[in-house]
């Protein structure tokens, strides 16, 4: 389980500290995909931050098993929405970055990218440039480039928000993909209330209080999300419209 436990942050704004979290509290199941959605400015992917160790809270702590999430090493991997490739990096070096960074011997770099590059469908532009790719092109070399460092929990901060609608969907369905085959823990920042519903197993909605700092409103436990099907079923609607509700309660406050 993933814990945030009385996790504070904060950050000046000229010479006026402005608060995101003030002791929140708040955890996600294992091996889940979890979409966190709110309005603009809530803190979503300050949390991302935080959980990703790139941030570190003022006070509170945030630990996966028991370990501690402020440690670098922790095994996790972050996409972040520009995608983040290295553009003078081939697409195979771009995804053997990680595996480098860890001192992997070259033959099992080899083995990993080969494989990776095979589960995301784009072994015919290992020697392209992420320049001569399409926006669904660079999204798969980076989420390859995330998963063949085999990481327990998977960060993503609106992976999907560049890409057309059906480029969108054909991501979203690759992901389930290879979480499933790989038991990740998923954590996806979004602002699209069709993709969290679609793509995970919790929905995690976060909200300004009346204090100016966030907070989680109960969580929506999408028990339909695995029925064949699910994208065009009255489960997958209905779930869209609570959310939504929520969303609208929380922003009229």
């Amino acid at each position: 389980m993933i814990e945030v436990r009385e996790v504070s942050y904060s950050y000046c704004q000229g010479n006026r500290p402005v608060t995101i979290f003030s002791s929140c509290s708040h955890t996600f199941e294992k091996k889940q995909v979890h979409a966190i959605i709110g309005h603009s400015g809530c803190g979503k992917t300050t949390l991302l931050y935080l959980l990703s160790g790139l941030l570190q809270p003022s006070a509170g702590s945030l630990s996966f098993d028991g370990n501690n999430l402020g440690f670098r090493q922790s095994n996790r991997a972050i996409i972040l929405q520009d995608f983040g490739l290295l553009p003078w990096k081939r697409v195979y070096d771009n995804i053997a970055l990680g595996l480098h960074l860890k001192n992997e011997p070259k033959e099992v770099i080899a083995e990993k990218v080969t494989r990776i590059l095979q589960e995301v469908e784009i072994c015919s532009l290992s020697r392209s440039f992420p320049s001569q790719l399409s926006g669904g092109e660079k999204q798969r070399c980076a989420i390859a480039r995330a998963v063949v460092t085999e990481p327990d929990l998977l960060l993503m901060d609106e992976p999907f928000s560049a890409l057309d609608a059906m480029n969108r969907e054909n991501m979203q369905e690759l992901l389930l993909t290879i979480q499933r085959r790989h038991g990740m823990t998923c954590i996806m920042v979004t602002h699209s209330i069709e993709e969290a519903v679609y793509v995970s197993d919790s929905i995690h909605v976060m909200e300004r209080n009346e204090q100016g700092s966030t907070v989680f409103l109960p969580t929506i436990e999408n028990t339909h999300q695995k029925l064949d099907g699910y994208r065009k079923s009255p489960e997958y609607f209905a779930t869209c419209v609570q959310l939504r509700k929520l969303l609208e309660k929380g922003h009229a406050r």
